[in-house]
């Protein structure tokens, strides 16, 4: 499995490399290609799992100032986080599905975290997974952001249009393009009020018609990736919001297999957690 994927991030960095220098060669600075791709580093998110305030814009939504922040996510003796579900900014159908999400809290269940639970994390939440780093493949035509955990693939095609009826999708429909020196995308086409796909790691739910924009750059003379993300979901937002992301280049190697365990049990057996159920497959895949 390690020898694949070598060749295969291999393949990609030389391809990646090509076209680099077909658009430094262009001279066109609104074309500039950033290089997101190495062989041996990944990249690992950094400052906390939850979107950052972007000056001048709507801010994400955050904790419930009733339990706010203490460590590692101690609220108020709640070993758990709870969401601001009061915030002026959602309709009140998603205000009421986060009152409940906190009151389950309360309650005694264990919030809920798609990663923890082998779920997709949708866009843009997967961007909040921290434990392990991402890697991007980029060719002419696309990019690939690929998590290590579990190996989730989001694939973001260059340079043409959204499909005209795009099947919705835990991802969505990603298009990109490049735009001085970042790598700018465009995502419809999502599921519509899924149970479990939220758009951060407060449990904020979303509708079929969100649109969400990045941009994408590196940082820090390169050491480094800046994601800016705008989501307009008039049906959960009264207006859109912005936040934003960084990673860091990690020397690790080349990617890791990882697989999110099973584990259905423990946290309600040994610590009398309830917990949120895992992904299962109805019939094989073959």
């Amino acid at each position: 499995m390690r020898t694949s994927k070598t060749s295969l991030l291999c393949g990609a960095a030389l391809t990646a490399c090509v076209a680099i220098a077909a658009g430094a060669g262009a001279g066109e600075q609104e074309n500039a290609v950033p290089n997101f791709t190495s062989i041996d580093s990944g990249w690992l998110l950094v400052g906390g799992i939850d979107f950052r305030p972007v000056p001048g814009t709507v801010a994400p939504i955050s904790f419930d100032p009733a339990y706010p922040q203490v460590g590692t996510g101690n609220q108020r003796g709640v070993m758990e986080r709870m969401s601001d579900a009061e915030n002026a900014n959602l309709k009140p159908w998603a205000k009421e599905l986060m009152r409940k999400y906190n009151q389950d809290v309360l309650n005694g269940h264990r919030a809920f975290s798609s990663q923890s639970r082998c779920w997709p994390g949708g866009t843009p939440g997967q961007l909040l997974f921290p434990a392990e780093p991402i890697f991007f493949i980029q060719t002419p035509k696309e990019v690939w952001i690929i998590w290590q955990r579990q190996q989730e693939i989001r694939r973001i095609y260059l340079n043409q249009p959204h499909s005209r009826n795009p099947k919705p999708s835990w991802f969505g429909e990603s298009v990109g393009h490049y735009e001085n020196g970042e790598l700018v995308v465009d995502t419809i086409g999502f599921l519509d009020r899924h149970e479990f796909d939220f758009v951060d790691n407060w449990r904020t739910p979303h509708t079929k018609d969100m649109h969400v924009v990045e941009r994408w750059k590196l940082v820090d003379g390169g050491s480094g990736i800046q994601a800016t993300v705008t989501v307009d979901d008039p049906g959960t937002f009264n207006r859109p919001w912005s936040g934003m992301a960084q990673w860091r280049k990690v020397n690790q190697g080349t990617m890791l297999e990882t697989i999110c365990a099973e584990n259905n049990v423990a946290f309600e057996q040994y610590f009398g957690l309830k917990e949120y159920p895992m992904p299962e497959a109805k019939r094989p895949d073959f």
